[in-house]
């Protein structure tokens, strides 16, 4: 495929008409929240849950057009997503099967705050409360979804793919493990963000931030190790058999220079062999080629900011409670 067809790669125009309509009404739905909210309390004790749970709704539709292009490039050295990337990228973010999906997420949400019921002895504040989550956060089910599309679409392609460990700078490995970083890192992001939207509230709800920080942990974990940890093992699964054979031929060196037969099971011969010490060098070699995690520096880097982001709204909540 050529770059100029690699350079068509968008975004489904269904994501762009959907998720710009979902960001429309949560914005929406956020003005018709802080206006029930400021006509019954007469100020707004929620600012930053309105904000950001807007901006979130945000920064996940204008993510999905960011990562479409790219998902594009990656989908083209698959066997099987490659035949037709665009296709791919349509199936992980311009589904309507997906919508049931969203909405049931949305509901949950929604309902797990009712049953919360910060605005204790208010019903109107409350179904407002519940309202505005609910339109909020079926762009968030929406992209659970995709994230998972995601992770099957790689782990299906991965037996597949002409991996060799002594390369790992060829396509697709580098492409696939920075993308997986960036969808952590946003995430990662969006948790800390609506952790930080229920910590800056003034609801007496502590022990649920304490388990949604757990709960927002725990994805942004999944998301990272669920596709490398798969690929790690098949690295090393690599890794494994190219030190077979160069132990092999070792011991195939080895015993031509101390005058022994070789193994029955030994088919390499001596004269054909490279010299003893340029054989060690490149078993140190294999032997230093890290497989978990596969991208080195890269995924250490994700796997260190992502903790700390989705660390962050409870740290900074338990310090704040500390302070007299």
């Amino acid at each position: 495929m050529t770059d100029d067809a690699a350079q068509t790669y968008r975004a489904p125009e269904k994501w762009r008409r959907w998720g710009g309509a979902s960001v429309l009404a949560s914005g929406m739905a956020a003005i018709v929240y802080a206006a029930v909210e400021l006509s019954h309390v007469g100020k707004l004790d929620d600012a930053a849950l309105i904000i950001l749970v807007t901006v979130n709704a945000l920064f996940i539709y204008r993510f999905g057009l960011f990562i479409a292009p790219s998902l594009g490039h990656l989908f083209e050295d698959f066997p099987q997503a490659g035949r037709n990337p665009q296709a791919t990228i349509e199936h992980l973010l311009g589904d309507p099967k997906v919508i049931p999906a969203a909405i049931v997420f949305a509901l949950f949400i929604a309902f797990s705050v009712w049953q919360i019921n910060p605005w204790r002895g208010d019903e109107t504040l409350r179904w407002a409360l519940c309202g505005f989550l609910f339109v909020g956060n079926l762009i968030v089910g929406f992209v659970i979804v995709a994230i998972a599309r995601f992770w099957q679409a790689v782990l299906g392609e991965l037996e597949n793919l002409d991996l060799r460990i002594l390369n790992l700078n060829r396509a697709p490995l580098l492409s696939m493990l920075k993308i997986n970083s960036q969808i952590v890192m946003a995430t990662a992001l969006v948790s800390s963000l609506a952790i930080f939207s229920v910590v800056l509230s003034n609801y007496p709800i502590d022990p649920v931030i304490i388990v949604f920080s757990a709960s927002a942990l725990l994805m942004v974990i999944a998301t990272y190790a669920v596709p490398v940890l798969p690929l790690s093992n098949l690295l090393a699964a690599k890794k494994s058999e190219e030190l077979d054979l160069i132990e092999q031929m070792i011991e195939a060196r080895v015993r031509g220079l101390s005058g022994q037969q070789l193994r029955p099971d030994n088919t390499f011969k001596t004269e054909n062999l490279p010299e003893l010490d340029d054989l060690l060098k490149a078993r140190d070699l294999i032997l230093q080629v890290r497989t978990l995690p596969p991208g080195g520096q890269i995924s250490v880097s994700a796997a260190a900011i992502v903790t700390f982001l989705s660390l962050m709204p409870t740290l900074i909540d338990y310090a704040m409670s500390k302070l007299p």
